[in-house]
């Protein structure tokens, strides 16, 4: 099935190349640079309408846009601003600084924010570069701002250093040709060494900044530890407090040792299906004919029943009275309206029942199964958690070997209890491994059959391919130029971003059923496979399907590889101006509008009827990195790539990162949550796939350098930034992931210390002493 796969996509290269390599000169037209212009156009008009739908929505519906404002009644006391005003909300987003972020969306917010900071601040960088130095001399030297193919299929630097060659004896370009080129090694070197810099600055910020935020929590969660690999002989507390204690890491506080609760966690899912069916039901029932014991009650007081010392359950007053009147106290209507439910399956089948007396006795019989099967004994599984007498200890613990023995008592730290997925901590080792390595083969495989459609979406841009496939299409393009540019320049970058609407969703689903014992490491997760998808994918199969005339060969001849990446790369340039455009000043004003919350709303509303229902309606939607980071890496690398031939990506990345900055920190502070466990993780996933990127950067400049004859030389003097890059990576992964990963016991200390001292005024001074109050007369303790 995968050679299958292979093949297919090999076919569709080759058909596509074979008719790209038909014609030496590749006469066909590609996108101009009205295209561009016309997609800044339509980009600036969704953005404008999205930002103007979003202020007047905000004004209209603040529970529903800002709902972190009013969440737990306005608890968190977050920024206000003038409500009558249309865009007030703009200027206090704007003042938002990082310590405010920290305290109101948490470190995860912090960190995902300073990584379009530092993109900012590297864009910027780049950006006047660019503009004042690169392309003024490329234009001088070729007539074209960018090198790339805009017009034609040769750029213009391949033309002039082939008129060089031709009008010279000589073998290598002359001299002003020989200094343009080397141009781009000097920029190379100096944008990788910027880019590192400020990555090492922002990974310093980090840490420090999570140290300091982390270092002061002294939580039950900060204080505990997940272990697995427990033997058997030692799944019970007390055995297993004494072995732990008898390792000399700290006291013991206590031990939830996680059992086989499957029915239980069954029964209460169950529990809670039918109190919200039982609310809906009781909602749905006039307030007058909700309590059938207290309107028999009435009507007995009326005369309607026979003694005063009949039953007040309707089942009683039918029996016993037996008059026609009783009878007719339901069936005339009195209760009659009540809310009534079938008994059978799906709700579809059986008598009818009373609704409410029905729920009513579901919920007793439950909550008696489930005290029941409470005192049930479930098998302990080799998973508990231990809470430390300190977090300094269940720092060391986590951090520590705790056996010789492969897979016994390892540690790690405890999730949040909000983050838990219980039913997958009840899972055993081998039925949660199965899940994890079934999950990731099926998810391998979907990647693969991904590749065909992604790879005829690269022939759209070739007009000769879709003349071949469509030749009705084709000819009407070729006599209209508008609508090629349409067809070719406009149209895949939004079938584009179509296809990158749905594939991370879908991925997430796959996660959740991998058995993952929290959020926070599907959360992880989910980053990983996104990236991988949109990297591999969406990058560089859509990047290179549309040269790669001989795919297996270039796997047999690695050394075609990097000349390969870089003709995709100039051949591709308009269409990623296109795309981050489009991305950047199109869709992310439209990320405001929450739009699957407001296109639910007036529904949900509407069927919004009990107070659990209400109050769910107005909570803030949950964020979540794995949906929202790998495009905003995705489009840092893109623009590194191409930082050094086409200024308009980089001027194009550096909106799209501004842009995003302001609507993620309005979003994270003020309109949605992010329930996992708030401690940076995702800094370590940021900072390896910008030194990907990196990598890739560097091998598209050796192969543009290598593409001219002589070039060797000038890309020879690339080979050691890759050497470099990973040496900052192996820096990185040895000194800043264990204090990205863990709290430093010196920041523990420092913290407890400063909890130990109490400041004390005396005659206007301001002092610090050991916190004995006992021992303290007379000052006056603040």
């Amino acid at each position: 099935m995968i050679s299958g796969i292979l093949e297919a996509f090999a076919a569709s290269s080759f058909r596509f190349n074979e008719e790209y390599s038909s014609d030496s000169k590749h006469d066909f037209r590609k996108p101009t640079a009205k295209v561009v212009t016309a997609q800044l156009y339509t980009a600036s008009l969704l953005g404008l309408f999205a930002l103007l739908s979003f202020s007047i929505l905000l004004k209209k519906l603040p529970r529903l846009y800002a709902s972190r404002k009013y969440k737990d009644e306005g608890s968190l006391r977050l920024p206000s601003w003038n409500e009558g005003t249309l865009f007030g909300w703009l200027s206090v987003v704007y003042r938002i600084r990082d310590q405010q972020i920290l305290e109101y969306a948490g470190l995860d917010a912090f960190v995902f924010l300073g990584f379009f900071k530092m993109c900012i601040k590297l864009l910027s960088i780049c950006s006047v570069f660019s503009i004042c130095i690169i392309s003024p001399i490329r234009y001088h030297y070729t007539g074209k701002y960018d090198d790339g193919n805009e017009d034609g299929a040769e750029s213009a630097l391949v033309k002039l250093v082939i008129r060089a060659l031709d009008s010279s004896e000589e073998s290598s370009p002359p001299e002003a040709a020989r200094s343009y080129l080397w141009m781009y090694v000097l920029f190379t070197y100096f944008f990788t060494f910027l880019t590192i810099h400020l990555l090492i600055s922002q990974t310093r910020l980090v840490v420090n900044t999570r140290q300091a935020f982390l270092g002061k929590q002294n939580t039950l969660t900060d204080r505990t530890i997940r272990l697995t690999g427990i033997p058997i002989e030692l799944r019970e507390k007390e055995a297993l407090k004494k072995k732990i204690e008898e390792l000399q890491i700290g006291k013991v506080s206590s031990i939830t040792i996680c059992r086989e609760w499957g029915p239980l966690n069954r029964l209460y899912r169950f529990r809670e299906k039918v109190i919200r069916q039982l609310e809906l039901k009781y909602l749905d029932c006039p307030p007058d004919r909700r309590d059938r014991e207290f309107y028999t009650e009435n009507y007995r007081l009326r005369g309607g029943a026979n003694s005063p010392t009949e039953s007040h359950t309707d089942a009683g007053v039918a029996q016993q009275s037996g008059s026609p009147e009783s009878n007719a106290f339901y069936s005339e209507g009195q209760l009659g309206d009540r809310p009534k439910m079938r008994t059978g399956a799906f709700g579809l089948f059986g008598p009818k029942v009373d609704a409410i007396e029905h729920l009513e006795q579901q919920l007793k019989f439950l909550d008696q199964e489930i005290m029941e099967a409470r005192k049930k004994h479930y098998s302990a599984t080799p998973t508990a958690f231990v809470t430390m007498d300190s977090v300094a200890n269940a720092q060391m613990a986590a951090q520590a070997v705790l056996d010789h023995r492969v897979n016994y008592f390892i540690t790690k730290l405890a999730p949040a209890p909000h983050d838990i997925k219980w039913e997958n901590v009840c899972l055993s080792r081998k039925e949660r491994l199965s899940k994890v390595y079934s999950i990731t083969v099926f998810i391998g495989l979907s990647s693969l059959f991904l590749i065909i459609p992604v790879s005829y979406l690269a022939t759209l841009l070739n007009l000769k391919t879709i003349s071949r496939f469509w030749p009705g299409l084709g000819k009407l393009l070729k006599q209209n130029k508008w609508a090629q540019n349409i067809v070719t320049g406009l149209l895949p970058t939004y079938l584009f971003t179509l296809l990158n609407f749905g594939i991370p969703y879908f991925y997430e689903y796959l996660t959740s059923c991998q058995g993952l014992v929290s959020y926070s490491e599907e959360e992880v997760s989910l980053v990983s496979k996104n990236f991988f998808y949109i990297f591999v994918n969406l990058f560089l199969v859509f990047t290179l399907a549309g040269t790669a005339s001989n795919y297996w060969g270039y796997l047999s001849d690695t050394t075609k590889i990097a000349y390969q990446l870089a003709t995709s790369v100039k051949e591709f340039s308009l269409f990623y101006v296109d795309l981050i455009i489009l991305q950047g000043i199109g869709m992310f004003p439209f990320k405001l509008l929450l739009v699957g919350s407001m296109i639910g709303f007036p529904l949900v509303k509407r069927k919004s009827k009990t107070p659990r229902q209400r109050k769910d309606l107005y909570s803030p939607p949950i964020f979540n990195f794995g949906l929202q980071l790998p495009q905003p890496i995705l489009i840092l690398i893109i623009t590194l790539v191409y930082s050094v031939l086409s200024t308009k990506i980089l001027v194009s990345g550096l909106a799209y990162f501004l842009i995003g900055f302001y609507v993620y920190k309005y979003q994270l502070v003020f309109a949605t949550d992010h329930l996992p466990h708030s401690t940076g993780q995702v800094w370590p996933l940021i900072y390896r796939r910008v030194i990907v990127g990196l990598l890739f950067f560097q091998l598209t400049m050796a192969g543009t350098l290598a593409g001219f004859e002589g070039g060797w030389v000038l890309s020879s003097w690339l080979f050691p930034l890759p050497v470099i890059t990973l040496s900052f990576l192996w820096d990185f992964q040895k000194n800043y992931m264990p204090l990205a990963r863990y709290i430093a016991l010196s920041s523990i200390r420092e913290n407890e210390r400063h909890n130990s001292m109490v400041s004390i005024s005396v005659d206007s001074e301001t002092y610090e002493y050991p916190y004995l109050i006992n021992e303290l007369e007379g000052p006056i303790l603040e």
